[in-house]
């Protein structure tokens, strides 16, 4: 009756993140990789990896090699054994790998397939998606919106479905927050400094903060931007801060103190970045359950985000209306406010609405020190919701609920 718990890799992500932080606390006897990529901490002891692939091999090959990796998966498991998986490929593979070793499938969605999965990822994964989610014993998403998203568009029974909220180390983080910044970079939050973080990919919308960034730069020449993580954009991204007319800091160094914009990369540590800035800018399009606005609030640091269909609100309002703001939102944990067009108009481009509406509110709230202190005591507070053994003690519950089901029964919510 072991746990084995499945992922693609241990690359730097925030679904690998939380997998790793859950593995410290959940009791396994396997971790299993798709890939043989470790960018984070695991028990080598217990890792065991299915092929040779890394994160740079083509995901078109990795897709079409999903039979192989739920072959080798079912050579590990037995009837006796329940996988929990983390991400699409992960959960594929665990699905079809149940079907020949009979153990448990217990997969895991960590973002919105509909936002995530576009023109010819779409055509790939969607109907894989469909074709196999169904069939696991069980499906966790983290959050509503992601649970919705599943049972509307992919044919997830929703009875199979249940809502297991992201865990945050809120001590971890707050310890992780207080060290100093390196060398250059406290002159440069001698300003105020609007945060960003996470991958620096399409859910994200960063080239719309930077248009954003530059409406605001009119009403408060003197603020800077810091935008933290790496990512398949980050080329797009420094070229188009270059072309809007910013000075442009992306290293290696130390940073100058009059740049506009500073790309600062990955960082082991980016929560001594994010506490020191004036507020947490998120302009995601999509989600599942953000863990960098979680992790934000957990640094002390006002949040302004995006009300996109899954995540921020389950996060920052204490009311359950199910609408998208349409204008900006005061809500009980941080500023929930309109999400952006998703479209990228060149450098020239006058702002859109959306994005005005964001640049006067940024503004607003940065010339609010009251507002800001207030939001920076409740985001704390509400961090605190979400602390990782508060999220491991639901896991375990669920986990042992589900080793007790007969192979063939079907879980309910």
């Amino acid at each position: 009756m072991g746990l084995k718990l499945l992922i693609n890799s241990l690359f730097r992500g925030g679904a690998e993140k939380q997998f790793a932080a859950l593995a410290r606390l959940l009791p396994h006897d396997a971790l299993i990789l798709l890939e043989n990529e470790i960018s984070r901490p695991a028990d080598a002891a217990v890792v065991k990896v299915l092929s040779g692939h890394r994160s740079s091999t083509s995901s078109l090959y990795k897709t079409a090699f999903i039979p192989f990796y739920a072959r080798r998966l079912a050579a590990l498991t037995g009837p006796g054994d329940t996988v929990l998986s983390f991400m699409e490929r992960a959960n594929i593979v665990n699905v079809q790998a149940a079907e020949l070793s009979g153990h448990k499938a217990v997969i895991c969605e960590r973002t919105s397939p509909s936002g995530e999965f576009s023109g010819l990822r779409g055509v790939l994964m969607r109907p894989l998606i469909r074709r196999n989610y169904p069939a696991a014993a069980r499906i966790v998403a983290n959050s509503e919106g992601v649970k919705t998203d599943l049972s509307d568009n992919f044919g997830v029974p929703a009875r199979k479905i249940t809502v297991i909220h992201n865990g945050c180390d809120v001590p971890g983080i707050s310890v992780l927050a207080a060290a100093g910044l390196p060398p250059g970079w406290p002159a440069v939050f001698e300003r105020q400094v609007i945060a960003a973080g996470g991958r620096l990919t399409a859910a994200k919308g960063h080239w719309h903060l930077l248009r954003i960034f530059r409406e605001l730069k009119k009403n408060l020449p003197g603020a800077a931007l810091v935008i933290l993580g790496e990512g398949e954009l980050e080329g797009y991204l420094r070229a188009l801060s270059v072309s809007l007319g910013f000075k442009t800091f992306s290293g290696p160094g130390a940073p100058p103190p009059d740049a506009d914009v500073y790309f600062a990369g990955f960082r082991e540590n980016p929560y001594r970045f994010i506490s020191k800035a004036s507020l947490f800018a998120f302009t995601s399009l999509w989600e599942g359950f953000p863990n960098a606005l979680l992790e934000a609030m957990a640094c002390g640091t006002p949040v302004v985000s995006a009300d996109c269909a899954s995540g921020p609100r389950e996060i920052l309002s204490s009311s359950a209306n199910p609408g998208r703001a349409l204008t900006p939102e005061h809500a009980a944990y941080g500023l929930l406010m309109p999400v952006l067009s998703g479209t990228r108009p060149p450098a020239g481009a006058p702002p859109e609405p959306e994005e005005k509406v964001w640049a006067e509110k940024l503004s607003e709230m940065l010339a609010a020190p009251a507002a800001l202190r207030s939001y920076a005591g409740a985001g704390l507070g509400r961090a605190a919701d979400f602390d990782l053994p508060k999220t491991a003690a639901v896991w375990l519950e669920f986990l042992n609920g589900t080793r007790q089901m007969p192979g063939g029964e079907k879980a309910t919510t």
